[in-house]
């Protein structure tokens, strides 16, 4: 290998050949290119590349090797690609029976490259790059993790990501070795307890199914990484796959708890998975580790899990630059504090809790042995998500950095595979038990009684593992146990049946993963243990709703959550979070009296009512006081692909009462990148003191909050709202016209991918309905059209309109209803929770508003302006992006579109607005959270307020709107014209007086 490239050559000449490539040159000018692309971007010598390789056996002539790969250059692959999908395999099918090697052909036109790689289906994609002429670096990035010549890699977000992550051909080459390995393994029994367990921690913590085989193939690929990465970590060698999944070098080295056979150490059952461990290893033997400076394996999970999978596991991973903020502000005294992370996703915040204690033995002048000695006892970790737990270990390690080298005697690594919510406790009356689930079988007990001893637990598991191996009896285990200081006979007694139990699975051959569980399972009572609390809980829970959580799920969030004084029920019930349980529980077991507690926490925690017993902080058993809270919902980006879900940090010490602060940290600006460093983000964003946002309440201040009710759920859209399918030349039948339900860019899965019904329908059942895209201030946009089944004051369903005589409802019907019962969310049974005319008419939204009043006032559910105006057509229906309410008058119309519309209402309801991924969104009935009055035609003012409406109606009215114009620029016109009267500055002022009365 040369030295490193120059950047002379990639500022003035790289742009250039790139230029030339993308133009598709031919054959012999892309050979010659490359060379020099291999020469002087990779420092590649001229001679390592064989050119024009015979290959007599197949009849063929590589194009050029090196290394492990086989390239083919063609004059255009578009018309081309045949001949390398024919010949390719051949030519890699031989280099592999040569070399004992697998082989990547990249074949390419100089404008596209594709890597293919030979698996038992036959020839497979694995990474394809187009090339950019504006971007040449990007070719670099991409053939970089192919040629894998460099040994010096930075070990940043973006370089991990590239090399490891799922776009690399790292990733791709892998993934094909793992789907191979799954076909032939997942029937073997000791697999597939492997697989089902690590599902049934996943159900547990998240209380939904989601652990699909690609997730635990990708799961078992981060988990090779991580355990590759801690051995270079300590420079151990990496060619014993099995010791290297076990964890025995760093055993050897007295490293213990860092790497541990798992759930996804199955891979060894077949050669070819020994063979994949090496050669990840190889890659990760590229990176500087010792060199790291932040949590780099977080980038590279992220990289790897979808989006959809992380928000349904509650996933948001935290960036550096914040964990460390939090840890700064929590860890007041990091030589005496003991930390504990209870959900430490891949260990950020572990990661600089460690930091942050070494950075303080050094100002104290502490030897390396005592800073690493001191991080051993007082920065713990603990999740339930196993992959988590095995990426979190290894991050720990790298935290010690080379201060590590100055360890004393055997370091326990104290990340722990473990439920920190405890659901598998069992209280019934005085027994105590944790209960470890086992697929297809009775459950097992481990008495709660050596759970909570860490000493008392290890010798039992000892005693039975040693059991196991020489064939006890039950007898004779459960008189072993009573050897142990402190052994109940109920518990020795319960712990004998369990290894029973045990040794029933040996003989079923379900027997490797059994002291991995029981080992790690237990670890949530011992470090709620008084004596083993935290002076400091930090971390970012899971944040998951509880709509998307299972009905068993749904039942333990409920029961858990009304002694704690969480639970607020009714139509909130849906936005109560875990994250509020999770602080509660994490302050009530695992925090010290007088400790902090400082989690990242939704935005909502702030000030929306599903979160109001959180602020209160009376949690039944154990008291708290937000002390602080910072306001993260103008940080761009923050989390997730997009970069922008909002996010808040509550800070509360335990056993303290008093009100929420007046104040909150308020962070704000655009960051370069979600990774940046703490001192990037003090560069790009601002931070001062601002009001605590106004808490929001069930109840709100004003009498109109009763009144007002949100529209109809017409969803799934498709399937009722139309639009008219072109006429023949006989024209259409007036009586029943021919409509097509109608597609849109917002339709979500699975009905996205669905036909929607077409056909006639009466024209009694088309119905206008009211959008919230079809409101702007004081005037109407038009309205959609639907197929509603309304009949009188009732709904029908297929079955009632084909009773009722109403044929072409019926066909329409059936139809949508077929469609839902087999894409709909289902019970157990595997019915659907709700049917179709129950889903239309949820929570009666659609009768309420049969028969129809003659007069309403209507406003925008959703959005960053609020706009209302006046409906005075009875046959129109209402949807749910819409608020509505009978007015009383038309006087009582325009008073309330007044109100609604003015500048003053929204700008002092936007600090209660739920925050998204775009920012400030819902109104919803947050403007009655406002003191406004019920209208009173004797009040001068609120006669004042309906004739300033009126006036402004007859402006909106006049506007000239561009037909088609999106409805936001019809708004933003309207307002225009209104601001330009003087209108609107008027109503405003009205208002001022309304609400300082």
């Amino acid at each position: 290998m040369l030295g490193p490239m120059s950047e002379d050559w990639r500022r003035d000449h790289l742009p250039e050949i790139v230029a030339m490539l993308a133009r598709r040159p031919g054959h012999e000018h892309v050979r010659t290119l490359l060379a020099e692309v291999f020469h002087h971007g990779f420092r590649i010598g001229y001679e390592a590349l064989d050119h024009e390789v015979r290959l007599p056996e197949v009849h063929g002539r590589v194009d050029a090797l090196f290394g492990a790969l086989v390239f083919e250059f063609k004059r255009d692959l578009r018309q081309e690609i045949g001949d390398v999908l024919a010949r390719l395999p051949d030519y890699l099918a031989d280099r592999e029976r040569k070399t004992g090697r697998r082989f990547v052909g990249i074949a390419s036109d100089g404008a596209t490259f594709i890597a293919f790689e030979r698996r038992s289906s036959g020839l497979f994609e694995i990474g394809r790059h187009e090339v950019d002429p504006a971007r040449p670096d990007e070719l670099l990035l991409w053939l970089e993790p192919a040629l894998a010549n460099r040994d010096d890699l930075q070990p940043d977000p973006l370089t991990v990501e590239r090399e490891l992550g799922r776009k690399s051909l790292s990733f791709a080459r892998a993934r094909g070795v793992l789907e191979e390995l799954w076909t032939e393994l997942h029937e073997h029994p000791e697999v597939a307890i492997k697989r089902q367990l690590w599902d049934g921690l996943l159900r547990e913590a998240y209380g939904t199914p989601i652990g699909d085989d690609a997730l635990f193939l990708q799961h078992t690929y981060l988990t090779i990484v991580a355990k590759t990465i801690a051995a270079r970590v300590l420079e151990q060698p990496a060619d014993d796959a099995a010791k290297i999944l076990s964890g025995q070098p760093l055993d050897e080295l007295g490293i213990r708890g860092a790497v541990e056979s798992d759930f996804f150490d199955w891979i060894l059952q077949a050669p070819a998975g020994a063979d994949l461990v090496r050669r990840i290893a190889r890659q990760t033997a590229r990176f500087r580790l010792r060199e790291v400076q932040i949590d780099v394996l977080k980038v590279l999970y992220e990289s790897l899990i979808d989006p959809p999978q992380r928000h349904d596991l509650g996933e948001y991973y935290t960036p550096d630059w914040l964990a460390a903020k939090v840890v700064r502000r929590a860890l007041r005294d990091p030589l005496k504090q003991r930390v504990l992370d209870p959900a430490c996703g891949s260990g950020t915040f572990l990661f600089h809790a460690i930091r942050a204690k070494l950075a303080a033995a050094r100002e104290a002048r502490l030897s390396e042995a005592a800073a690493v000695n001191m991080c051993t006892e007082e920065v713990r970790g603990l999740d339930v998500h196993p992959v988590a737990v095995m990426v979190a270990r290894v991050t720990w390690l790298l935290a010690l950095g080379r201060a590590i080298e100055a360890r004393k005697g055997e370091l326990h690594v104290p990340v722990y595979l473990g439920d920190a919510m405890q659901w598998n406790l069992r209280e019934v009356g005085a027994v105590r038990d944790v209960v470890v689930a086992v697929p297809d079988e009775a459950p097992l007990h481990i008495p709660a009684g050596f759970a909570e001893d860490q000493a008392r637990y290890e010798g039992s598991v000892h005693i039975v593992q040693e059991g196991l191996k020489d064939s006890a009896s039950q007898d004779q285990i459960e008189r072993r146990l009573l050897r142990i200081a402190g052994v109940t006979e109920k518990d020795a007694s319960t712990m004998a049946q369990t290894f029973e139990r045990l040794r029933e699975l040996y003989d079923k051959g379900k027997n490797g993963i059994w002291p991995f569980v029981f080992r790690n399972l237990m670890r949530p009572l011992w470090l709620s243990r008084p004596e083993q609390r935290a002076d400091v809980v930090i971390g970012n829970p899971p944040w998951v709703a509880y709509r998307y959580l299972s009905p068993e799920m749904k039942r333990r969030l409920r029961e858990a959550c009304r002694p704690m004084n969480l639970w607020v029920g009714g139509r909130i019930a849906t936005n109560q979070d875990m994250s509020s349980l999770f602080f509660a529980r994490s302050a009530e077991r695992y925090l010290a009296n007088g400790g902090t507690i400082a989690f990242v926490m939704p935005y909502a925690a702030v000030n929306r009512p599903a979160f109001s017993g959180l602020r209160d902080g009376d949690l039944g058993s154990v008291k708290v006081r937000i002390a602080e809270g910072w306001d993260l919902s103008e940080v761009r980006p923050l989390f997730g692909e997009a970069g922008t879900n909002s996010a808040s940090v509550m800070i509360a010490g335990r056993d303290e009462r008093g009100a929420l602060p007046k104040t909150i940290e308020k962070f704000a600006g655009t960051l370069t990148g979600r990774n940046a460093s703490e001192a990037e983000a003090d560069s790009d964003l601002t931070r001062k003191r601002a009001p605590w946002p106004p808490v929001t309440t069930l109840t709100g201040q004003s009498a109109y909050r009763q009144r007002f009710r949100q529209g109809a759920t017409i969803v799934p859209r498709r399937f009722f709202l139309v639009e008219r399918e072109p006429a023949s030349r006989l024209g259409e039948n007036p009586a029943a016209p021919r409509m097509r339900g109608k597609t849109g860019r917002l339709d979500k899965p699975p009905w996205k991918n669905l036909e929607p019904p077409r056909g006639p329908v009466e024209q009694e059942f088309l119905r206008p309905v009211l959008l919230g895209e079809s409101i702007a201030p004081f005037r109407l946009l038009g309205t959609a059209l639907a197929v509603l089944p309304i009949e009188g004051g009732n709904l029908l369903d297929a079955s009632g309109a084909a009773d009722a005589g109403h044929p072409n409802l019926a066909r329409w019907l059936r139809d949508a209803e077929r469609k839902w019962a087999a894409h709909s969310s289902k019970r157990a049974d595997g019915t659907p929770r709700m049917t179709l005319r129950e889903q239309l008419d949820y929570m009666g939204k659609l009768t309420a508003q049969l028969p129809p009043a003659g007069l309403r006032v209507v406003y925008t559910k959703a959005g960053k302006l609020l706009s209302a105006a006046i409906l005075e057509d009875a046959r129109v229906i209402i949807d749910h992006q819409a608020y509505w309410a009978a007015a009383r008058g038309i006087d009582e119309a325009r008073y309330l579109v007044a109100i609604l519309n003015s500048r003053s209402v929204l700008a002092r309801i936007v600090p209660m607005q739920a925050v998204g991924a775009f920012g400030r969104r819902h109104i919803d009935k947050l403007v009655w959270e406002l003191p406004i009055p019920e209208f009173d035609p004797r009040e001068a003012l609120h006669r004042d307020l309906a004739a300033a409406a009126e006036e402004a109606e007859r402006i909106a009215a006049l506007v000239p709107l561009r037909e088609g114009a999106h409805f936001t620029a019809s708004r933003r016109v309207i307002r225009e014209a209104l601001g330009e009267n003087g209108i609107a500055e008027r109503i405003d002022a009205l208002l001022a007086r309304l609400l300082s009365v």
